[in-house]
């Protein structure tokens, strides 16, 4: 069974397909047909009643064929448009949301979606004898939202079957979003302990690295600062995981204030240029002339936004170049970042910025990619008005990152 205009997501299952109970289109068909016969009944009638000369006078035999003619083919059609209604007319419930297309016509489809997380009520009604017989009737669903909406699907074949597969999913949905709330806050709790204590490890060996505590053996200092730079890599990830679950759960603060972008970058590039110079990488910064002035929340901004794309550029490129621009376009500020990298494939592009997207080899090249970082990135981005894209031209070709923010 086809699902016209209907697109199924990722991941979402049909539970249930129906159309109209066969019985509608035979009620419908057969009164269709009756009207048919109103030609076969009237003209035999006025040849009964009225004298054949008035009727040959005024040419009745030709004016009778030709409108018997005319209404047969508008019975015709009328039956052509009753089966195409009765086919393109479709009840889907999915495991997300209820879908209900009405074709009215030949020419328009009206198509109704209500999610399955705004159902509140289900009522099965048969009203009639005929309906109780054959097993049908109607569905009428009550939901919630901003305004609540009621509606009414009839024919359905065996509706209390289908409100008891709508009910059932609703129940299991009520337990798998207590049990995710759950998950998500253990995964919060657990990320804040390790966050707390590698926070307290990344202080301690800066204190080491950084000889506050007395001379240390070079071999020693040298361990200090991997451990002190792996720790470092260990805070980011579980920044990273902790801020995606505050936006998916809609607990993060953005603080907002005005903040120079351009001291931001610059700041940055030099924090990453050692990095870059040990890879041989070019790490070239073109600012236009003004000012780039933000207003919003420049920590996280900077951490998950700026310097998370300069790094990654520096991170997936080998040898070559990363050049870092700052421009105004109109009311917008862009910032770019711009590699020799990689690249990105047109399958890895459809999943760059999503919840735990990683690109096939991206691991490869990065194993501490967590597939969090683009994702933040673009909910930070889009929670101060901008938006985040990226270009390619495919594996190996190098990339091109770009965020567009609203100058303050």
């Amino acid at each position: 069974m086809s699902l016209p205009n209907i697109k199924i997501e990722p991941g979402e299952k049909i539970l249930l397909k129906l159309r109209k109970h066969w019985i509608i289109l035979l009620r419908d068909t057969i009164g269709t047909l009756i009207i048919g016969l109103i030609p076969g009944i009237v003209v035999p009638l006025i040849i009964a009643t009225v004298p054949s000369l008035y009727l040959d006078a005024i040419g009745y035999a030709a004016i009778a064929s030709f409108a018997t003619a005319l209404w047969l083919l508008v019975v015709w059609m009328a039956l052509f448009a009753l089966w195409t209604d009765y086919y393109l007319d479709l009840w889907i419930v999915t495991d997300r949301r209820i879908v209900n297309i009405d074709q009215v016509g030949l020419f328009n489809r009206q198509i109704a979606t209500w999610g399955l997380d705004r159902v509140q009520e289900i009522t099965v009604r048969s009203e009639n004898f005929v309906q109780e017989f054959f097993g049908y009737g109607s569905i009428e669903i009550q939901t919630a939202g901003p305004s609540d909406e009621y509606a009414k699907v009839e024919g359905i074949p065996n509706p209390e079957k289908a409100r008891n597969i709508i009910l059932g999913r609703l129940g299991r949905t009520a337990e798998l979003e207590v049990t995710t709330k759950r998950q998500e806050s253990l995964l919060h709790s657990i990320a804040h302990e390790v966050k707390s204590y590698l926070t307290k490890s990344e202080s301690a060996l800066s204190v080491i690295a950084d000889g506050d505590v007395g001379a240390v053996p070079d071999s020693v200092k040298s361990v200090a600062n991997t451990a002190l730079s792996e720790t470092r890599k260990g805070v980011d990830t579980v920044m990273g995981i902790l801020d995606a679950s505050n936006f998916k759960s809609g607990t993060m603060a953005l603080e907002k204030k005005q903040f120079d972008a351009k001291a931001s970058v610059l700041e940055i590039v030099e924090d990453i240029r050692s990095a870059a110079a040990r890879k041989g990488l070019s790490l070239d910064t073109t600012i236009d002339g003004g000012t780039f002035m933000l207003e919003g929340d420049e920590a996280k901004l900077r951490r998950h936004v700026l310097r998370n794309l300069i790094d990654n550029a520096v991170r997936y490129t080998s040898h070559g170049e990363v050049r870092v621009l700052l421009a105004h376009a109109g009311r917008m500020i862009v910032f770019s970042v711009k590699d020799s990298g990689v690249g990105i494939t047109p399958e890895d592009m459809q999943v760059l910025f999503t919840e735990g997207g990683k690109g096939k080899n991206s691991s490869a090249v990065n194993p501490e990619s967590t597939g969090y970082g683009l994702y933040v990135a673009r909910m930070i981005v889009e929670a101060h008005g901008g938006k985040i894209w990226a270009e390619s031209a495919g594996a190996g070709k190098g990339a091109r990152f770009f965020v567009e923010l609203p100058a303050a």
